[in-house]
């Protein structure tokens, strides 16, 4: 990954003293590009100030993480509370998940509780059950129901 210091460099070479409104009517394809490489850069300096979601952040909203699981997550009773709250808390002692500003851990905290949920039912059910990953949902009311249950989990 590139550093802040080459990422501001290269968005000061594509803007060449030009406002965003100004690179937006003129250039479409490189204010795209400014703003993508904007977003890597408050990514950048965020992993460098060491802003990573951590096991205290888990801990403050734990009553809400576990509310996630329970309402959001749990289809048909197949989640394992533990064991997706021992992965959550693997995937962010492994600083995976970089917060740009406080008010965003929540969000990424959120996000992630539902991911993780999402899968340790998915994984318990196809083991509940002895559906193969290769298996569809065309094929199994269950694993269909399941997917429609996820679609309208993460929308």
């Amino acid at each position: 990954m590139a550093t802040s210091t080459q990422l501001q460099q290269q968005i000061s070479e594509i803007k060449n003293g030009r406002t965003m409104a100004a690179l937006k009517s003129e250039d479409k394809k490189a204010y795209y590009k400014v703003k993508s490489l904007s977003e890597k850069l408050s990514i950048a300096k965020a992993t460098e100030k060491g802003q990573f979601i951590t096991k205290d952040h888990l801990v403050e909203y734990k009553a809400l993480i576990i509310w996630i699981l329970n309402r959001k997550a749990n289809f048909n009773g197949y989640l394992n509370l533990k064991e997706a709250m021992q992965t959550m808390l693997d995937k962010v002692e492994r600083k995976e998940f970089v917060y740009k500003t406080e008010k965003g851990i929540k969000g990424i905290i959120c996000d992630l509780a539902l991911a993780v949920g999402l899968e340790n039912c998915e994984e318990n059910l196809r083991k509940a059950n002895g559906f193969d990953w290769t298996e569809g949902a065309h094929d199994q009311p269950l694993l269909w129901s399941f997917g429609q249950f996820r679609l309208t989990a993460i929308s």
